[in-house]
C-alpha cells in the first residue's frame, strides 16, 4: 500500500462521498506530516530502547487517531439506492473488490484495485481539470479495473481499464473460454491498436451494461475510503507488533 498516498487522497474521499449524497459532513484535513527529522550526528545520547518504543507508540496511536477522523462508513445501500446493479464482495485486508451482476444472459463481474499513483505528466486532461479551482491538494491517480463479460460456460470478454476521476480509459481487451484469465485468454490487442469506430462503440458497450459514469464516481468514493480504512487496519496491527 502507497501509504502517503492513501492519506494525501483521505480528503477527495470524502469529497467524493459527499457528491454521491453522503450526510457525513465537516471538514476533511490532509493527514500527511512531515515527521521530526533526527541528525544522525547528533550529539544528544540515544534513548533506550524502551523510552524509543514508547515514542514510536505515541506517533502510532497519534496517528491512528488522526485516521480514524478521517475514514468513514458511509451507508453504501442508501447513497447508492435500489438501483444499483451489482453486488460488491469486499473482503478487509486485501487490495481489491469484486462486483457482479447478471445482465440478461450475461454474467458480468468487475475486478477493482485501490488507487495507483501516476506521474503527473502521464495524467489525462479531464483529470487535471477536475482538479482546478479545488481546495484539495492535486493528487494524481487512477483505478485499475478488470471488466469480464460472461457469455454462458462458452466464452468470456475481458476488458481492462484504468478509472481516472473524469475518464475511463480502456486498455486492452481478450476473449477466450470462461473461467480463464491473466494471459491464458486469447485474442488479446491493445485498445490503441483497435480501428478508432470499434473503440468509440466500446465506451457504450461497457455503459449499457452498468459500467457508467455515475458506477466510476461510486467506485472512487468507495475505493478512496477503502484505502483509508486499509491503512487504519495496518496502523493497528503495526501497533500490536510494537506493543507485543
Amino acid at each position: 500500500m502507497a501509504i502517503a498516498s492513501a492519506l494525501r487522497r483521505a480528503p477527495r474521499a470524502a469529497a467524493l462521498l459527499a457528491a454521491l449524497g453522503s450526510r457525513a459532513g465537516g471538514r476533511v484535513r490532509p493527514l500527511h506530516r512531515r515527521a521530526a527529522c533526527v541528525s544522525p550526528f547528533s550529539s544528544l545520547p540515544a534513548p533506550q530502547p524502551s523510552a524509543a518504543d514508547a515514542q514510536l507508540l505515541r506517533v502510532i496511536n497519534f496517528e491512528i487517531s488522526s485516521a480514524q477522523s478521517e475514514c468513514r462508513k458511509p451507508n453504501w445501500a442508501k447513497i447508492l439506492g435500489e438501483d444499483f446493479p451489482f453486488e460488491i464482495k469486499d473482503n478487509e485486508g486485501t487490495n481489491r473488490i469484486t462486483l457482479t451482476r447478471t445482465c440478461k444472459s450475461e454474467q458480468i463481474e468487475v475486478e477493482v484495485l485501490l488507487p495507483s499513483p501516476v506521474e503527473e505528466d502521464q495524467a489525462e486532461d479531464g483529470e487535471k481539470q477536475s482538479h482546478a479551482g479545488s481546495d484539495v491538494p492535486s493528487q494524481y491517480y487512477c483505478i485499475p479495473l478488470v471488466v469480464r463479460i460472461h457469455k454462458g460456460a462458452a466464452s468470456c470478454l475481458e476488458i481492462s481499464c484504468r478509472s481516472y476521476q473524469a475518464e475511463l480509459v480502456i486498455e486492452s481487451l481478450e476473449f477466450g473460454p470462461s473461467g480463464e484469465s491473466g494471459g491464458s485468454l486469447s485474442g488479446g490487442t491493445a485498445f490503441s491498436n483497435l480501428p478508432e469506430e470499434l473503440q468509440k462503440a466500446l465506451h457504450p458497450y461497457l455503459g449499457i451494461r452498468g459500467i457508467s459514469q455515475h458506477f466510476t464516481d461510486f467506485l472512487h468514493a468507495y475505493m478512496l475510503n477503502k484505502e483509508c480504512h486499509e491503512y487504519l487496519s495496518w496502523l493497528r496491527k503495526l501497533k500490536g507488533l510494537i506493543k507485543s
